[in-house]
């Protein structure tokens, strides 16, 4: 593999708060991928699930699914689609901060790649009214159903974060930056990162 320009990025990040489109800024100004949707298509070939399943399942644990794997979990023989989506999706994550300078969004990749060398993990924040207006702005729910949608994502987020690595989706030891998008647009966001990615591999 030949010398590493930037180092694998890892963004967590509230639903609303703008990660995703961060990703694609970063990406386009270093020049290199991201993978957030993507793992979709690899991560089923490698499960044997659905696309669809792994949209669904594949950051996200919810109540009743927890509650379902704690009853069968004893059971002989019992391994659940969370397991087999977490464990194909840990895979990818791997591969690629093997093979390549990239970003990847969510789906416990600090946690999985801790320990790797050349590694920056970013969490996305921002106060609840600007991810309203994001959300709203995005057209994905009603605007009676946002303010619950937005909770359950992140309670979803952080639900999966625990059962995986036994940490606090939130907890600030877990990052190297955190930053709050309701201050800044997704430019000066960009900036941010890479003036701290260049300041870090300068020392």
């Amino acid at each position: 593999m030949s010398e590493r320009k930037y180092p694998v990025i890892t963004i967590s990040r509230e639903f609303g708060a703008g990660g995703h489109s961060i990703a694609r800024v970063v990406s386009e100004r270093l020049g290199i991928p991201y993978y957030d949707r993507d793992f979709a298509k690899q991560a089923a070939a490698r499960s044997g699930y659905s696309q669809e399943d792994i949209d669904r399942e594949g950051e996200n644990l919810s109540r009743s699914a927890r509650l379902l794997d704690n009853i069968l979990n004893n059971s002989a023989g019992y391994f659940s689609s969370h397991d087999a989506i977490y464990q194909a999706q840990k895979e990818l994550i791997l591969q690629f901060a093997a093979e390549q300078d990239c970003i990847i969004i969510g789906r416990c990749a600090d946690y999985v790649l801790d320990g790797t060398e050349n590694l920056v993990r970013l969490f996305v924040y921002a106060e609840i009214k600007e991810r309203i207006n994001k959300v709203r702005e995005k057209g994905y729910f009603p605007e009676e159903d946002i303010l619950k949608n937005i909770k359950r994502i992140d309670r979803e987020r952080r639900d999966y974060y625990r059962y995986y690595t036994g940490k606090s989706w939130e907890n600030l030891e877990n990052y190297d930056l955190m930053i709050n998008t309701g201050k800044i647009d997704l430019e000066d966001a960009a900036d941010l990162i890479i003036d701290y990615i260049e300041k870090v591999q300068s020392e």
